[in-house]
């Protein structure tokens, strides 16, 4: 599963070159410009700050701020607007000066610096107050709903140095295009192609008219493990839409993406946002979900078919050696099936053992740490943005490496890289950390891919010797 949507970029630095004052660079090229840090007025501060700080605020009342003539008494809020003429601010000034003086302030966010954000936002710089971000936030966002309705939409995000800001967006900014065809035909179009793909993998050549046989028999055979393929898939997309019905999130229809490769007939779906996320905590739980209720139904199934195969319950003929193809699955096979798979050109297995395999690759496969994968979600939500971002691309080029002798690894790179590199939709607060509670889950997603991607260290007949369990 993966969403997409516009990031307000606060992980972003305000760049000065050609391209016009208020420019921003994206991440990663801001390291190469020359930026400017607000001065941020604190208690206890020098009188030559506090001096300078004065004298910043009287030349912008004689530049026409909305202080009262002939004070020079600080506002709740105070804060410049960093090279910003009056015509360049993308929101109205005197909507600015009453989000400084009304939304903010000392309790929750203190001010100390405006500029224009992307095409139609404002970025404010300055200092969280309150017990917590979750707190500060809830107060501010109270205030804000008042003075700016329902058109606009508030986030409490970090820069590149970590610092808190609060960045103000109409909330259609972050909507996506409108396909060119319905929702719903597309993901029906997108399952119907999953459908041959899986058919495909359990029997039915679909794909090669030349070996098509549909008679009733050779149909009958390939439905068992299609079946409980697609069962495995609602599963960890019903896992992601309960967590998200518990937080009041929606979700897009899932647009399943056809694989056909190996033993996979699907390399799960895609499903968007619908709405924004109130914090990381909620991400955390809607993302894991999907993938905890999906693995563990895989091993179930695995396990099942394994002890059938064991029992003289086949029906599907492969290779004992595809089994070194995955540590987890090689020691069960190894376990359940022990002296079978050595010395024989081929293994039938029950349709439920591939079934439950492939799910168990799906789930590996989307809980790798890279752009709007589950675990791109994951790493972003335990860790936020910047790191979730350094990890990505460590993972993205582990597997463009491990693409140039696998197939599967280049061609799952190359999909996400095209549909799933994000960035990830911001959610309304990013500042507070979730709970411990998830962490042992979020950081067992995040093995998955090495328990079950990761080849056998060992041959079958090298391996440390295991009995069967039957």
């Amino acid at each position: 599963m993966a969403a997409k949507g516009v990031l307000p970029a606060a992980y972003q630095t305000p760049c000065r070159d050609q391209s016009g004052p208020g420019a921003f660079v994206p991440f990663g090229v801001a390291k190469a410009c020359r930026f400017r840090h607000p001065r941020v007025f604190r208690h206890g501060e020098s009188k030559r700050k506090h001096s300078t700080f004065t004298a910043q605020r009287v030349k912008t009342k004689a530049e026409g701020d909305s202080s009262k003539p002939g004070s020079e008494e600080p506002s709740s809020s105070p804060a410049t607007l960093s090279g910003e003429s009056k015509s360049d601010m993308q929101l109205p000034r005197e909507v600015i000066q009453q989000l400084r003086d009304v939304v903010f302030g000392f309790d929750t966010f203190y001010v100390t610096s405006v500029e224009n954000y992307q095409a139609n936002g404002v970025l404010f710089k300055g200092n969280l107050r309150g017990r917590s971000p979750a707190e500060a936030y809830a107060r501010t966002a109270k205030r804000f709903q008042t003075v700016m309705g329902d058109d606009y939409q508030l986030y409490f995000l970090e820069d590149q140095q970590n610092k808190p800001v609060a960045v103000v967006l109409r909330k259609d900014a972050t909507q996506e295009l409108t396909p060119a065809l319905p929702e719903g035909v597309l993901a029906a179009l997108f399952a119907a192609g999953t459908v041959v793909t899986t058919l495909n993998t359990f029997g039915l050549p679909l794909l090669d008219p030349s070996k098509l046989d549909l008679n009733p028999s050779t149909v009958t055979a390939a439905l068992p493990g299609t079946l409980a393929f697609f069962a495995l898939l609602g599963v960890h997309e019903g896992g992601h839409r309960w967590a998200a019905s518990r937080r009041g999130v929606q979700l897009s229809l899932p647009f399943f993406i056809p694989a056909g490769l190996g033993l996979l007939g699907s390399f799960g779906s895609i499903t968007r946002f619908k709405s924004t996320l109130p914090n990381r905590q909620t991400l955390l739980e809607v993302a894991a979900a999907g993938p905890a209720a999906g693995a563990a139904a895989s091993l179930a199934c695995l396990l099942l078919g394994l002890g059938l195969s064991a029992a003289g319950l086949g029906g599907i003929e492969v290779e004992p050696s595809a089994f070194e193809d995955s540590l987890l699955v090689g020691i069960l096979g190894k376990l359940f099936l022990g002296g079978q798979l050595a010395g024989k050109q081929s293994l039938s297995l029950n349709p439920l053992t591939l079934a439950g395999w492939a799910g168990l690759v799906v789930n590996a496969l989307n809980t790798i740490p890279l752009g709007e994968l589950d675990g791109g979600r994951i790493a972003f939500a335990m860790w936020g943005r910047r790191a979730a971002s350094r990890i990505g691309v460590v993972s993205t080029l582990l597997l463009g490496l491990t693409g140039i002798v696998d197939e599967l690894a280049l061609y799952w790179v190359l999909l996400v890289l095209f549909l799933q590199r994000g960035p990830l939709v911001p959610q309304q607060e990013e500042l507070s950390e979730p709970s411990k509670e998830l962490t042992p889950l979020a950081v067992g997603l995040l093995f998955l891919p090495l328990l079950i991607l990761l080849p056998l260290p060992f041959g079958l007949n090298s391996s440390p010797a295991v009995g069967s369990v039957f």
